[in-house]
């Protein structure tokens, strides 16, 4: 992760936006407070949110997104739980499919970091494609969409509900298979049997 820190501070420092002892003292901030670099300079008054996020659109080539304004899907939600979300500072805005397959469009105040695209690929399974948001901008909209107390998205709790169902059902076949195994074998009497269907 130390790498994507670095390469945002190189950006930075390249462009003229903040000096060496700005960089120092946000990285130090940054390590303490748990917080993106970008989030770090932006408090420490180095840097305003607007221009960081100007430089990123035009130096990165990314689009870059007012998640106020924005709606998103309820699935879509359900490919991020809002504890991931709020641990990486991302918001999910949008499943496209390509012709190489789901690409999971991601809002992301820090663009630059590849150690989170790739936690994200790895946890969704899907191609993550960045695009700009402010840090605020984000967890505003982590709680405003997710919401409920334990973190996932309303869909995700439907999903839940219908793989236990299902796990029910396996559960049910398996029990009536070995109801009929013990009543070949003579193991079960009649009126176990009948019993054993009530329950």
């Amino acid at each position: 992760m130390g790498d994507n820190k670095a390469k945002l501070g190189a950006l930075l420092l390249d462009a003229g936006l903040v000096n060496e002892r700005e960089l120092k003292a946000a990285l130090c901030f940054q390590k303490n407070q748990r917080c993106l670099l970008g989030a770090s300079l932006v408090r420490l008054g180095f840097l305003s949110e607007e221009k960081l996020l100007d430089f990123l659109e035009h130096n990165l080539d990314l689009q870059r997104i007012v998640l106020d304004d924005f709606q998103p899907a309820q699935d879509v939600l359900c490919h991020v739980p809002k504890e991931r979300a709020l641990a990486f500072t991302v918001f999910p805005v949008e499943l496209i499919h390509s012709h190489s397959g789901p690409v999971l469009r991601m809002a992301m105040a820090d663009p630059c970091n590849l150690t989170v695209i790739e936690a994200l690929e790895f946890m969704t399974g899907h191609n993550i494609q960045p695009v700009l948001a402010s840090e605020s901008a984000i967890h505003r909209a982590i709680q405003k969409y997710y919401g409920n107390k334990d973190g996932d998205a309303p869909c995700c709790l439907i999903d839940e509900k219908l793989e236990s169902d299902q796990k029910t059902e396996v559960y049910a076949n398996k029990i009536d298979k070995l109801v009929e195994l013990l009543r070949s074998k003579g193991i079960l009497s009649f009126e176990e049997i009948q019993w054993l269907e009530k329950i």
